[in-house]
């Protein structure tokens, strides 16, 4: 059983993926979960803070923790990271993939209105960026993938496309069109090898 405070967050969360950040509706959460609003405002005194809270703690470790594996002994990194890019398209199917990406949708919604969203959310995709570009970079010490190209420009391309993927699948509500810009996604990363 949850405790208190990771039902309110899980709850917000799943609210929040479908309403955005500033459709949430807490007061329908706190009913949802049959709590009260004193038992809601002791772990969160305010709707900011319950989104810094899903942001530094549901979708920051889930989306770093893709990405923190990727040089490996069994493993070349270019394999790496399609394996990691598979495993997050894994997250998404039909039924879902009109939700778009989690952070990919807080980025287009509170990066402009909010520092304290827009600071968490960059922490995330610098981190992301990071990893990639430090697997690239040891790849191409490896000799594994081509040296011609700067690994932190190539991380960005990769979680920009990634988050594409997501933003134009979103907005056509198709599965399928997610799945063909995610195949070129993953071309493009094959194409780096040596």
């Amino acid at each position: 059983m949850q405790d208190t405070r990771t039902q309110i967050l899980n709850k917000n969360f799943e609210a929040m993926r479908k309403h955005g950040f500033q459709g949430l509706r807490t007061d329908k959460v706190i009913a949802g979960l049959g709590i009260t609003k004193g038992a809601f405002y002791h772990y969160f005194p305010t709707k900011m803070d319950v989104g810094y809270a899903i942001v530094n703690e549901i979708i920051a470790p889930q989306y770093i923790s893709d990405w923190a594996n990727l040089v490996r002994e069994d493993l070349p990194v270019i394999d790496a990271i399609i394996e990691a890019l598979n495993r997050i398209k894994g997250y998404s199917n039909p039924e879902n993939i009109h939700l778009g990406c989690p952070l990919n949708n807080l980025i287009q919604e509170m990066a402009p209105l909010d520092e304290g969203f827009r600071d968490a959310l960059l922490n995330i995709v610098d981190t992301e960026t990071q990893l990639i570009a430090r697997a690239l970079a040891h790849a191409q010490q490896q000799k594994q993938v081509r040296n011609n190209f700067n690994p932190e420009h190539i991380a960005v391309y990769i979680i920009s496309s990634l988050e594409g993927c997501y933003s134009i699948a979103k907005l056509f509500q198709s599965y399928e069109l997610f799945c063909n810009s995610f195949d070129e996604l993953v071309g493009y990363v094959n194409r780096l090898r040596e």
